[in-house]
């Protein structure tokens, strides 16, 4: 079982209707060859009917047209045929990732809201995820095949199971609302950015969705930041530019003209803190990075959409309207305006966008700048920032000191002719340290690649620096080890992934500092803890080989032929370094690494987590951080070990057995108690039967009980009276909770789950469920009493009808 926080936006422009999101908690629970559909489905209809309290009549089924196995299955849980529908591959198949890999059909559960069977069309005149009342809140993926390159599927040996159900949808349902908004996980962050607007929300269409893009937005842009993605131009950097710049974009269209999002994040860290403590601790920052982006857009955004209207303007003098992509590639060109947001506000106005135009003019000018820059290094990049200064000398594989000329000098940045300085790059952060003069020193922060070939060192001066000085680089060397200890154990952490996942094994990204490595790589599920423990075998036992690290430039021909393991996607030139830790792993790779395996130390890894749909991240420690890490989790363990009264860490494992035998005791003891209150309840309830066309029928509520409680009292009175129908129910939360129970003699004449229908009908809400026994639930309080005495018609009925 999992609760995963996701993110995503391939269906961002429906983002502000009823149900679609950027941001959400995923529930899951997966099986790996352990059980399959035969069992997964009834319970997956008897959590929606039993436990979510969900009417079953109102559950509607797609499965792939090829799924006669899950149809099957869904007719003996009890969903009848007509409320099974097929569809194809683009509904109801989970393909690989890629163009091979496991995949299988998947089997959704919807739910109408509203009315009969939707709030405005029927099934299956229209796709499963119109927007008319039937909502999916639960996907049930089969993974029985693996497809190869060639799209030829052949069975698994193993059959597995993939569950995925949002809160928010399931939230939506079970508190029989039509809309996630609706929902007290949004409603706060909508009075906020009611408050900010000055609006009212449900009072208009138009402003309704745009608070809802502002809730769901303010959520995902928090969260993402949380996460340490920053603003940027590529990957998931874009990702949340582009959220954040949407926000703005409707926030501009309800008259919101100062800065805004941090009020916003404020009422999402309110909302959410509680389960998510660090947003409390982060808000600061996550409000910092937030609010330099939208100093950054409003600037953009305010002069991109003056000249949009101006080209609107003039397309509609043309009678035109369809704006070509040149005249948007101009817009994201000249004033930064994103592509994206140009085709919302054109959709807003009735336009269309030409966009495989925009792209073709991308492309070109992306060609043009590849070709320029080839000609700027071949001319000692004239034109560049920094004048016609050369590029600088790098020589970071081999030194950490060494003395060279100033070329450029500004208030943050220094130029030299040659540097020891490692620039950013690969994964690695870029090197620190100092940069003297006779006169002063440079304290060097940050290391970093311009586009034209210059190693720029980010700092400040302390003292006098002057350009055309000599001055003496040095590298904090000790922050440098670090960095390169961390790297070389990014190779043998890649190469160890392969041998043990297996060779479709890929780095997918990476974090390389002094404090720790973070791998991200492509795997469909958690990593056991058996495979990294064997992982980190590898790596140690690497180690201890002490093998030779060394590199060498070659041809990529050559670089193929040596098996070196390459970036997807990745563009490398016609010469590349190729790093090689013995025999064991070659890659291209531009970093700095240590001479021997040796070097690494220990090397801890300390956690494995997903990080996206068939991505996952490995965070180690080697060397002195391995250490550090070691230490800190044994000083954990020993106060641990005092805090539960063992004798010292090598007692801890027998005192938690200890507690846990406690606690299972305690455990039964009160499910022995309430068994017996139960009991002893069930004899007050059975003497107020009533006889109903022969048949004891009792219908009572219980004051304050959950569902347990009332499922366990049914089966009590049910026992007691040995033959006829129980109907029990309590109020919680200002919700009511039904349970009926009806004795095994009489369900041919009487269904439990018909009787909770009606009855719950009657305080506002449904249920469902088998004929034996069955859930439900009502949201007004207030006709309880009269529920429970229609109960006793409800079960006259069923008799009479025989």
């Amino acid at each position: 079982m999992s609760i995963q926080k996701c993110v995503r936006t391939s269906d961002n422009d429906e983002v502000g209707d009823r149900s679609h999101l950027t941001f959400f908690e995923m529930l899951g629970n997966f099986s790996v060859g352990d059980y399959s559909k035969a069992e997964v489905i009834p319970w997956a209809l008897e959590f929606s009917s039993r436990h979510l309290g969900l009417d079953q009549a109102r559950l509607w089924i797609t499965i792939h047209e090829s799924d006669d196995e899950s149809n099957a299955d869904w007719l003996e849980a009890g969903i009848p045929q007509e409320r099974i529908k097929r569809f194809g591959d683009e509904e109801n198949w989970w393909g690989p990732p890629g163009a091979s890999g496991p995949c299988g059909p998947n089997s959704e559960l919807y739910y109408s809201q509203g009315e009969g069977q939707g709030y405005g069309c029927g099934f299956p005149g229209d796709p499963p995820g119109c927007d008319c009342g039937r909502l999916e809140f639960w996907n049930l993926v089969f993974m029985q095949f693996n497809q190869d390159d060639k799209g030829v599927r052949t069975p698994l040996p193993k059959k597995n199971v993939d569950t995925g159900m949002g809160l928010e949808r399931a939230t939506v349902v079970t508190l029989g609302l039509r809309s996630i908004y609706d929902t007290d996980l949004f409603q706060p962050i909508i009075r906020a950015a009611e408050r900010i607007a000055g609006v009212e929300y449900g009072k208009d269409s138009a402003t309704d969705y745009a608070l809802r893009v502002l809730a769901d937005h303010s959520r995902a842009m928090t969260f993402l930041v949380l996460d340490g993605v920053i603003p940027g131009n590529g990957g998931r950097e874009y990702v949340l530019r582009r959220i954040v710049r949407r926000a703005i974009l409707y926030g501009r269209r309800q008259s919101i003209t100062r800065p805004f999002l941090g009020e916003l994040v404020d009422a999402v860290v309110t909302r959410m803190g509680r389960h998510y403590p660090d947003l409390v601790s982060q808000a600061s920052r996550i409000k910092q990075v937030l609010s330099d982006e939208e100093d950054l857009f409003r600037n953009t955004l305010q002069t991109g959409s003056a000249q949009i209207d101006r080209l609107l303007g003039e397309a509609r003098a043309r009678g035109e309207t369809k704006i070509s992509g040149e005249v948007a590639f101009d817009l994201y060109q000249t004033y930064g305006f994103p592509v994206e947001l140009t085709e919302e506000v054109l959709r807003d106005q009735a336009f269309e966008l030409d966009r495989p135009g925009f792209d073709a003019a991308l492309a070109a000018e992306r060609e043009r700048a590849r070709s320029a820059a080839r000609f700027v290094r071949a001319r000692n990049l004239a034109g560049s920032e920094f004048g016609d200064q050369p590029q600088t000398e790098f020589l970071a594989w081999t030194d950490t000191q060494s003395q060279a000329k100033v070329l450029v000098l500004t208030e943050t940045k220094l130029v030299l002719e040659a540097s020891p300085f490692y620039p950013e790059g690969g994964g690695q952060v870029g090197d620190s340290g100092w940069i003297r003069t006779p006169g002063g020193v440079f304290v060097v922060d940050d290391t970093r690649f311009d586009d034209a070939g210059h190693i720029v060192h980010y700092g400040r001066a302390e003292g006098e620096i002057h350009v055309g000085e000599l001055a003496r680089a040095e590298v904090d060397a000790p922050r440098r080890d670090k960095s390169r200890r961390h790297h070389t154990a990014t190779h043998l952490l890649h190469r160890a992934l392969k041998d043990v996942l297996g060779e479709g094994t890929s780095q997918q990204g990476s974090y390389v500092g002094p404090d720790q490595l973070r791998f991200d790589f492509n795997y469909s599920r958690a990593v056991s803890r058996e495979h990294l423990q064997e992982v980190a075998s590898i790596i140690n036992d690497r180690g201890m080989d002490d093998l030779p690290v060394h590199w060498e430039i070659v041809d990529m021909d050559r670089a193929r032929q040596m098996g070196a393991v390459m970036m997807f996607g990745e563009k490398y030139g016609e010469q590349v370094r190729v790093v090689s830790i013995g025999e064991y792993s070659r890659e291209l790779c531009g970093g700095t690494h240590t001479h021997h395996s040796g070097e690494l130390g220990s090397v801890v890894i300390a956690s494995e987590s997903g990080i996206g749909s068939g991505k996952r991240r490995i965070v180690a420690y080697a060397g002195q951080a391995a250490l550090a890490h070691l230490n800190q989790r044994l000083h954990l363990l020993e106060s641990l070990a005092e805090r539960v009264g063992a004798r010292g860490t090598d007692d801890l494992e027998t005192r938690i057995d200890s507690l846990l035998g406690e606690v299972e005791t305690l455990r039964r003891e009160v499910e022995r108690r309430q068994q017996q209150q139960a009991n002893d309840s069930a004899g007050r309830l059975s003497s107020r039967a009533r006889d109903v066309h022969g048949v004891k029928v009792v219908a009572e509520s219980v004051e304050n009980a959950s569902a347990k409680d009332l499922e366990r009292l049914v089966d009590a009175v049910r026992e007691d009276i040995r033959s006829g129908v129980v109907v029990l129910g309590s109020v919680q939360d200002a919700r009511i909770q039904f349970v009926v129970g009806v004795t095994k003699d009489l369900t041919r004449r009487v269904k439990a789950g018909e009787v909770v229908k009606q009855v719950a009908s009657r305080a506002g809400g449904g249920g469902g469920g088998p004929p034996h026994f069955a859930t439900g639930g009502g949201t007004q309080p207030a006709q309880l009493g009269a529920a429970l005495q229609h109960a006793f018609s409800v079960v006259q009925s069923a008799l009479q009808e025989e």
